[in-house]
């Protein structure tokens, strides 16, 4: 990562050395600054800090969604995490902190949007972590779904087992949605979807919804922010999605952008009367370094239109 960094910013000060020479004949200063390669290696370490700032440097960040459906007048609050990779980037102490932060915007219900632990995480951190998460007072609990590194699925030597996962989370009170709904209210239907690559590819989202009040808000936790058309066309009113880190580090997210790769980066998006919100998480993976956003944890505040006069 480093040298990366080291090598974007040499070539850029070949192009500024290439600039200059043809624009300027006297490049006595420039000449000894350029050679002396200082220049490449200051930024590296400027990015690198700035990074570790914006890892380290969690923010709450706020969204509001307004919708049509006849949902309960005081409406919804929603404290949404993902992408924490515990402990990257904070220990149990930390965690424990922003668990009350979280705690004082007094949300209705917790989402956990995947990617809680990874293959790093050791078996004692798995059990701290989600019994740390699980204290977050709510009126309506704690819910879970899967993202692509919560099994350890890439280390075939990890501390831990998919079924001591589970059995973790269960422990914790916490409500695991694996392709299945949970009505918290009369009004109000959470549809938590395995992730993208370990579900079923033949239950679609529209099939989900089988047996669903859709008159209901229709809230989609999707670890990877996939099938946005899909979920639209569905009915869902609202999805959930983490695991892209907003690219983390610099130019990753510039980069996965301009080549398409997943449907969306970062932040939020309409389609029609759908709409996402995707976080950047409240951790990071590999590296304690995101130069891209910096860490969050999410407050939605979900209200009913009023009337139309």
């Amino acid at each position: 990562m480093i040298l990366a960094h080291w090598f974007i910013f040499a070539l850029s000060m070949e192009f500024v050395n290439f600039v200059i020479c043809k624009l300027r004949k006297r490049q006595g200063l420039w000449k000894r600054v350029y050679r002396s390669g200082l220049v490449p290696i200051f930024l590296t370490i400027l990015v690198l800090g700035y990074g570790y700032y914006c890892m380290h440097d969690v923010v709450k960040t706020t969204y509001t969604i307004n919708t049509q459906k006849n949902i309960r007048e005081e409406g919804y609050r929603i404290a949404f995490i993902s992408d924490l990779h515990f402990r990257t980037t904070m220990n149990e102490t930390t965690l424990e902190q922003y668990c009350r932060e979280i705690e004082m915007e007094h949300p209705d219900f917790v989402v956990l949007c995947g990617d809680i632990v990874d293959e790093q995480t050791n078996l004692l951190d798995l059990q701290k972590v989600f019994q740390t998460l699980s204290t977050i007072q709510s009126d309506y609990g704690v819910f879970f779904v899967y993202g692509n590194h919560d099994r350890a699925s890439y280390n075939p030597k990890a501390d831990f087992t998919p079924e001591q996962l589970t059995q973790i989370l269960e422990q914790n009170g916490i409500h695991i949605l694996q392709e299945e709904n949970y009505s918290i209210t009369e009004d109000f239907t959470i549809i938590g979807r395995e992730d993208w690559y370990t579900r079923d590819s033949t239950i679609t989202a529209k099939q989900l919804l089988t047996n669903v009040d859709t008159t209901n808000f229709l809230l989609l936790l999707d670890h990877q922010p996939r099938n946005l058309s899909e979920n639209a066309a569905a009915g869902y009113d609202l999805q959930l999605s983490g695991h892209t880190h907003g690219g983390q580090i610099w130019p990753v997210g510039l980069i996965t952008d301009l080549l398409g790769f997943g449907e969306m980066n970062y932040g939020y998006r309409k389609i029609d009367n759908f709409q996402v919100i995707v976080s950047c998480g409240l951790g990071g993976w590999g590296y304690p370094i995101r130069t891209g956003y910096h860490s969050e944890y999410v407050i939605i505040d979900i209200q009913k239109d009023p009337p139309v006069s």
